[in-house]
């Protein structure tokens, strides 16, 4: 009995650890709202027959994604973008050689004109390459000329406009969907790695094959509803405290016996 006890108390710490990141992110851009899936309570065979030791439960991993669409949220800035449909964007970190999928599209330009992520990953195209917008040319007189606008079409288009009035077409945004996206295994700060159950990325851009269209100055806020986060952290802590007041009661008895 005290082994099923442990086990509930296991699972609702699981449950307000897993809702109290989902309320912590409530205003993080494109983040997506988690969900426990408890495969089930397990237990150990003793040497003795007939004598199991509950010592934990199982839940799944990578933890099950919600992956509805958050509202949009303007901000007019011409490198924030989001995506209105299924794609993610693509980012490569070159501090350790990976790539990884979100959905917060609030970019930046670094000193070499790369896009990137506020952390610093490089944005990419359905090459795998990354995107470069150059923050100078030289002008025809052979002086340095500053982008003056950057403009992000529906179809992931780049269309720059320099101070003398050039304009150049420099790429286009890739995007990634997958088969399950709720396979997909969270890394932290709103990125997601890929894994066996979300199958490999699907790559394209956007418009084409249901990846979704780009947004220019949006971004697509966290899925998180804080109303139905808070129902739930109740129920959780509520299923917490009943579980150790029985632990708590089924070792006075235990004592009682004992003594």
């Amino acid at each position: 009995m005290i082994a099923t006890i442990r086990n509930a108390i296991n699972m609702a710490t699981a449950d307000i650890s897993i809702i109290s990141n989902n309320l912590a992110n409530s205003n993080s851009t494109g983040f997506k709202r988690s969900e426990g899936n408890f495969l089930h309570s397990y237990a150990e065979q003793t040497s003795r027959p007939g004598l199991n030791i509950g010592f934990g439960v199982v839940y799944e991993e990578p933890r099950r994604q919600d992956h509805r669409q958050g509202a949009m949220r303007v901000t007019n800035n011409s490198l924030d973008v989001a995506v209105n449909g299924g794609g993610m964007f693509m980012t490569y970190n070159p501090k350790d050689d990976t790539t990884a999928y979100t959905r917060d599209g609030s970019f930046l330009l670094d000193i070499s004109g790369n896009l990137i992520t506020t952390d610093g990953r490089r944005v990419l195209n359905s090459q795998f390459e990354a995107i470069v917008i150059p923050p100078t040319k030289i002008d025809s007189f052979g002086k340095d000329t500053l982008v003056e606008t950057i403009k992000i079409r529906d179809d992931g288009r780049i269309q720059i406009t320099y101070g003398d009035g050039t304009i150049n077409q420099i790429g286009q945004f890739g995007l990634a969907r997958f088969a399950n996206h709720a396979g997909l295994k969270p890394a932290g700060g709103g990125f997601f790695k890929d894994t066996a159950k979300s199958g490999p990325p699907i790559v394209g851009v956007p418009v084409q094959d249901n990846f979704g269209q780009l947004v220019q100055g949006h971004l697509e806020a966290s899925n998180t509803d804080v109303t139905d986060e808070l129902t739930k952290l109740m129920r959780a802590q509520q299923a917490f405290s009943g579980s150790s007041r029985l632990l708590q009661a089924a070792a006075d008895v235990t004592k009682r016996l004992i003594g």
